[in-house]
């Protein structure tokens, strides 16, 4: 617990950040026990097609909603905050609607152009998934705004709770024993998340949400639309999405094993950085706004003190981690040796995730835009070029050191303009 005060050293950014630490240990704990569970009722080839299904169905959740949803923190206006939380509801709502034709339709093609036929039908249950993850992010950005952190703790802990248990009892139906358990702990969490909105919400909503207050939202924040919702899609294709290009360019039992290492290695990591990144997005915004310096004072903080956690820890873990794995039962000892090739990546991406809103706050959207753009490029390229003269190991390594530059890259280019904009306030 010391590690959250130390990191922060603010007393009500660190009560808040705590509230979500301790939902996150619990969340990790349970999915760090049941990973021991699961590793021997399925093999890596199909947990290798449920990372396929988890991160395609990640990616379409950060964009059914339009990205309308995280303008809810930097809106300042309550009917506005409403008004953009269903609005996000009612896009992802024609989002999945489309995305069923297209499954109906066109399913098998995409089992081949993907070469995933450990998925057969259960690719259809894609909408249920990203619908279900479209409410929780958006009512999470809501109590988020709110500082009611204690709902979104509880949230995912019901979530994976129900998600660990129902993936053992579920096993028998193989692949599809995963997907539904995801999706049921999905909807387990939307309807905690939903009971637990202020008193009079819905009222609310039906008597100021008009048309025109979600046209007003719509054009407002139209940039969320375009430039944040293409980004988004594009930085998920590296964060969520490296299943989709192990399986294209090499194999499904590669990415599953590739799926539990990282899994695995971001328990730790997850009970800090996730608490921090939630709670500083929303801080970040308010203070911004009144004093610059101390914005890109509380940035640097953060991201010294997480080095200091995150690097002696991957170190430990990339020797470690072959050992440890052997507890997952036969063969999975390899999943541990592939830690070491991506651990600078896991370094670098989570010195800069908690701070990573930065360009949200600063309203340079088009910045991330072009970082995103780079990261997936580069991400396809390397793998690409791996999979022609090298082993998976040195794709991978190759490609973690790649997008670490990038990341450093963007972290550079957002202090550069906060600099700017403080020495031109002090000029003016």
């Amino acid at each position: 617990m010391k590690i959250i005060t130390q990191i922060t050293n603010k007393s009500a950014f660190n009560k808040n950040v705590f509230t979500l630490f301790t939902g996150q240990i619990i969340v990790q704990a349970i999915a760090f026990a049941v990973g021991f569970v699961i590793t021997r009722l399925y093999s890596p080839e199909q947990i290798g097609a449920y990372s396929l299904f988890v991160a395609i169905s990640t990616m379409l959740t950060i964009v059914a909603t339009g990205r309308y949803d995280a303008a809810i923190i930097v809106e300042e206006e309550d009917i506005k905050i409403d008004a953009l939380w269903l609005l996000s509801l009612l896009i992802s709502v024609s989002f999945n609607i489309v995305l069923s034709i297209v499954l109906l339709f066109f399913s098998d093609k995409l089992l081949t152009i993907f070469n995933i036929s450990g998925l057969n039908n259960w690719i259809s249950f894609l909408p249920w998934a990203v619908f279900t993850g479209s409410v929780i992010k958006a009512t999470q950005f809501y109590f988020n705004k709110k500082s009611d952190y204690k709902w979104m703790r509880n949230s995912d802990i019901l979530k994976s709770a129900s998600n660990s248990v129902l993936s053992i009892s579920l096993f028998k139906w193989l692949t599809g024993g995963l997907i539904i358990a995801n999706i049921i702990g999905s909807i387990v969490s939307v309807i905690y998340l939903l009971i637990k909105l202020p008193q009079g919400f819905w009222s609310k909503i039906k008597t100021t949400c008009s048309i025109k207050e979600l046209s007003f939202v719509a054009k407002k924040y139209k940039n969320y639309l375009t430039l944040y919702s293409l980004s988004g899609i594009l930085n998920a294709v590296v964060s969520n999405g490296t299943p989709i290009f192990i399986i294209y360019f090499f194999t499904e039992k590669t990415a599953g094993y590739y799926f539990m290492a990282e899994k695995v290695v971001s328990i730790p990591i997850g009970l800090i950085v996730a608490s921090i990144s939630k709670v500083f997005y929303q801080k970040a915004a308010e203070l911004y706004k009144d004093d610059k310096t101390a914005f890109l004072n509380l940035i640097k903080s953060i991201q010294k003190k997480m080095a200091y956690f995150l690097l002696p820890f991957l170190i430990l873990l990339s020797v470690a981690a072959p050992y440890f794995f052997k507890l997952f039962g036969e063969g999975w000892e390899y999943a541990g040796e592939m830690v070491k090739y991506f651990a600078i990546l896991i370094f670098i991406n989570n010195l800069v995730s908690p701070v990573g809103s930065i360009s949200n706050v600063l309203n340079r959207l088009d910045v991330l835009l072009y970082f995103n753009i780079s990261i997936a490029f580069f991400r396809g390229l390397t793998f690409y070029l791996g999979s022609l003269y090298l082993s998976f190991e040195y794709a991978l390594l190759f490609s973690s050191i790649v997008i670490s530059i990038c990341y450093l890259v963007l972290d550079t280019v957002l202090k550069r303009i906060i600099k700017k904009e403080i020495k031109s306030e002090k000029t003016a």
